[in-house]
């Protein structure tokens, strides 16, 4: 009988070998620490994604009064508010002004004047932001509280009527319109003098 050569008895082996090892891999299972695909996240909820809204806008107090200038600084607004109703003054203290009268929904309220000017502003829990339009002119507002002294105030005479913006720091702008002639108002002393303080339900 012929013997096997040392170089046929040497792939033979080798070839076990890898029947072996190939056998080996496919029995045992995946070993601790192997990488895994990632789970995939959750997908947000509708909930998350509309959490914010969800919460809903803070509602205007029964009674307040909101005042201060424009991002511009050209006009001062006032906007006074009791219970479902809101009356708003515009001027920039030379001449031009507007009185406008609206209604509150929640945290919104909306006025227009005869004239044509509007506002439609929000309120956030603290202060009232919002639009003042005279055709293509706006001005956007972020009015503070304004606890008397100041607040916005009206007199009227048989030809002559004066609005006043008094702002929570002591600045006052007004217009004195006597028909229909408009002109800067006196300063006024909202402790002396006969003006009426302005609310939601004037006028």
């Amino acid at each position: 009988m012929k013997r096997r050569g040392p170089l046929i008895t040497l792939v033979l082996t080798l070839g076990a070998l890898v029947v072996i090892l190939s056998l080996n891999d496919a029995l045992i299972p995946n070993q601790p620490g192997a990488a895994e695909a990632p789970a995939p996240a959750p997908a947000a909820s509708s909930a998350d994604a509309t959490g914010d809204d969800a919460a809903g806008a803070a509602e205007f107090p029964d009674e307040a009064v909101y005042a201060g200038q424009d991002a511009s600084g050209k006009v001062a607004v006032a906007v006074a508010i009791k219970g479902d109703r809101a009356v708003a003054y515009v001027c920039d203290g030379k001449s031009f002004e507007s009185w406008m009268t609206g209604v509150v929904d929640g945290g919104r309220v909306t006025l227009e004047s005869n004239r044509g000017p509007t506002i439609d502003a929000r309120f956030n829990g603290k202060r009232v932001t919002g639009v003042a339009a005279d055709g293509d002119v706006q001005y956007a507002f972020d009015l503070e509280k304004a606890d008397p002294p100041a607040g916005l105030y009206r007199e009227e005479s048989s030809d002559t009527t004066i609005g006043w913006i008094v702002l929570p720091d002591g600045r006052q702008v007004g217009i004195k319109n006597t028909d229909g002639t408009l002109t800067p108002a006196p300063r006024l002393d909202p402790e002396a003098d006969t003006a009426e303080l302005v609310t939601g339900a004037t006028r």
